[in-house]
């Protein structure tokens, strides 16, 4: 007798060719650039509910992107933490439409693919990799996210692909002017 394993199916896929990366001028100089690409690829683990929710109020809050992506990130590099994109409970609040009171609270909604893309982002930015290269910045950057479904269990697949570069910050600028969002997040809205 032979058990047929149940295998993912690709609901959705969003892909973003490699770009240029946009550093104010003013604040950071590219002092060298990678001759070759850095591609990961990180996987999360869709939102558990441990119980159901008695209201629609309720699910808003049980579909609140984590923090640090505690939905089960995995990678095959060391993860690092992620501060949240949301800065205040108020800021969260009005990012959510009427329409995700509905959604099926194991799945993905499109601020938590968006979370789990800046965690991709920041995880290849800090892996053990680059920082054998001593790069600490980005030249170009692209990235795939593929939503999976396999019975009522989800999981998003992010592949980031980068051209690494070394940067330096001109007098007066803050380590902040290196940071960044991956290019194009908004294609992870609508009907995602």
């Amino acid at each position: 007798m032979h058990l047929h394993a149940e295998s993912w199916e690709i609901i959705d896929h969003k892909e973003v060719p490699q770009v240029p990366a946009y550093y104010d001028e003013a604040a950071v100089q590219i002092t060298s650039i990678s001759s070759k690409d850095v591609i990961q690829t990180f996987t999360f683990d869709g939102p558990s509910c441990s119980s159901s929710p008695s209201s629609p109020l309720q699910k808003f809050k049980l579909l609140r992107p984590p923090r640090s992506p505690s939905f089960g990130s995995r990678s095959s590099r060391s993860p690092s933490p992620l501060s949240s994109a949301y800065d205040d409970d108020a800021t969260f609040e009005e990012s959510w439409d009427n329409s995700m009171a509905f959604r099926d609270p194991h799945d993905f909604s499109p601020a938590q693919a968006r979370e789990a893309l800046i965690s991709a982002r920041c995880q290849l930015l800090s892996s053990s990799e680059m920082r054998k290269m001593g790069v600490n910045a980005l030249f170009s950057e692209g990235w795939t996210v593929t939503k999976l479904r396999k019975g009522n269990k989800y999981r998003l697949q992010v592949r980031y692909t980068a051209r690494p570069a070394k940067a330096v910050l001109r007098s007066g600028a803050s380590k902040a002017s290196l940071t960044g969002l991956p290019p194009f997040m908004d294609l992870l809205e609508g009907s995602w």
